[in-house]
This record gives structure tokens, C-alpha cells and sequence, in this order.
């Protein structure tokens, strides 16, 4: 259920990212309100003072390889539609089973196996639009597409950073197993502001100041919303990171593909909507 909430808020995050006057501006918006959340809440808690710095450093590991997706989702947006780029961001499922296992031990049921590759195959067949064997040449062309290779770069740090942040969730747990949400909350906070620290620092050193600031000052608002539902979003997935494998809970989150397609074919009137 944790998992599901968790969808719904990384798919509106994601429809106002890519429906701003610039998704890489934006995304340093949100960043910023998110520092800002952070502060407040750490002032409040004392947070800092607790945690070893064996947590920090993972902290600061998600941290890193959450500011280059970021960096680097907002880039894809801005070259592909959000129902192309999306699925194959969000396609982590096929790749994490076998990392997972590598790294952190876990064994999956067959039927956990069957599930993943069912929802694997369903992203993947979204760029299909009825011609199997063709969507298949396509897939294999798109990774080596110009336009298409942030969406891959994407992907390749949604593995790393969900391998990262499944063995940072599970120490957190080991030092305080009787506050999983206080653990999830404390950790998502920490790596984003490291990470929006980093993607801001390279907006900044790479792109007019002042067009930053002018977007900022328009969609001020909008990126407070982008802000909190990031929060609630990754906030629960660290949380169920504590008590469950993370192979499933990576499958199961994709149903915000479905989500998101919807609101790219039949909302922003996206093409291939009806195969899609």
C-alpha cells in the first residue's frame, strides 16, 4: 500500500517536471524548497547529532547519484515526450533482481521473478505500438539514439542509487529499528540535499543566473508541490526499504508508468496513445 501512495506522488512529481518552462530549472527549484524542508525539519529533530557517520557516508553516496539523475532525467525531458522517456527510465526492474542479488544477497521466488518480468515486458512493450519484431529493432536503435541516451544514462542511476539506498535503509534500521518512518524521512532528506546542492552548483555554473531566477519566480509554487510530493514519494520508499526485499519493491513502484502514460497520451495529447 506504502509502495502504491509512493507511485502516485513520483508520477505527479514527475508530470510537473515535465511540464514546466524548463525541467532542469525546475528541478532546482524543487531542490531548493527540498533543502529548505530539510533544514526545518532537521532544527526540529536534531537529527545531525545522531546519526554515525558510517549513515552519512551513505548519505552522501545516494546523494551523489541522486544529483546526476536528476540532472539527468530533466535533460531527457527536454529532447523526448515524458510517455517515451519515462517507461524507459522507470524500466529498472529488469536489471536491479540481478544486482541485488550480487550485492546484497537476496534470493527471489519464482513467481516474485514471473511478476517482474511481466512488468518488465509491459513497459517495455509500450514503444511497441503493435509491431513486435520492430519494437524490438527500435529498442535496440533507441539506446544508441542522441535523444534517447539521457533516458538510458537515467535508468543506469536509478539501479545504482536503489542498490545504494536499499543497504544505507537496512544499516539505518539496525541502529534504529523502532522509528522506520523517522529512518526514511531522515535519510531522503539528507542524500537530497547533498544531491540538489550538486545539481544546483552545476545549473548555476552552467546556465544564466538570471534565467534561472526568472523561472524560479514563476513557478515558485508549483515547485513547493514538486517538493512535497518528492518527499512523500521517496520518504515511503525508505521506509518500506526496511522490512522488504528490494527486487519487488522496485517492480511494484512501476505502476507509475501507468500513471504517467495516461497523463502524457490523453492529457498532453502525446502520440500512440491507444498502444500505448
Amino acid at each position: 500500500f506504502l509502495i502504491l501512495i509512493s507511485s502516485i506522488f513520483h508520477a505527479f512529481w514527475n508530470i510537473l517536471t515535465q511540464t514546466s518552462n524548463n525541467a532542469q530549472f525546475f528541478s532546482g527549484l524543487k531542490g531548493i524548497w527540498i533543502i529548505a524542508l530539510a533544514a526545518v525539519y532537521f532544527l526540529i529533530t536534531d537529527y545531525p547529532s545522531r546519526i554515525s557517520l558510517e549513515l552519512y557516508y551513505w548519505a552522501l553516496l545516494s546523494g551523489l547519484f541522486h544529483g546526476f539523475y536528476i540532472l539527468s532525467l530533466s535533460r531527457a525531458y527536454k529532447t523526448q515526450d515524458i510517455s517515451y522517456v519515462y517507461p524507459i527510465a522507470r524500466s529498472s526492474p529488469v536489471f536491479v533482481p540481478f544486482f541485488a542479488w550480487l550485492f546484497l544477497g537476496e534470493i527471489l521466488s519464482p513467481i516474485i521473478f514471473l511478476a517482474i518480468g511481466i512488468i518488465v515486458i509491459a513497459i517495455y512493450i509500450l514503444h511497441f505500438d503493435g509491431q513486435l519484431v520492430q519494437g524490438f529493432k527500435n529498442l535496440i536503435q533507441a539506446v544508441a539514439h542522441n535523444d534517447l541516451r539521457w533516458a538510458f544514462i537515467t535508468l543506469a542511476l536509478v539501479i545504482t542509487y536503489s542498490l545504494v539506498d536499499k543497504r544505507a535503509m537496512d544499516i539505518f534500521f539496525l541502529y534504529f529499528p523502532n522509528q522506520p518512518f523517522a529512518n526514511g524521512i531522515t535519510f531522503f532528506l539528507l542524500e537530497a540535499t547533498i544531491g540538489f546542492t550538486l545539481c544546483n552548483g552545476y545549473l548555476f555554473a552552467n546556465n544564466s543566473s538570471y534565467e534561472i531566477l526568472q523561472t524560479w519566480k514563476k513557478e515558485w509554487s508549483k515547485g513547493l508541490l514538486a517538493a512535497v510530493a518528492t518527499l512523500i514519494s521517496y520518504g515511503l520508499i525508505c521506509v518500506v526499504l526496511q522490512f522488504e526485499s528490494l527486487s519487488p519493491i522496485v517492480s511494484l513502484r512501476q505502476v507509475s508508468v501507468l500513471m504517467v502514460i495516461y497523463w502524457g497520451c490523453w492529457k498532453l495529447n502525446e502520440p500512440y496513445g491507444r498502444q500505448r
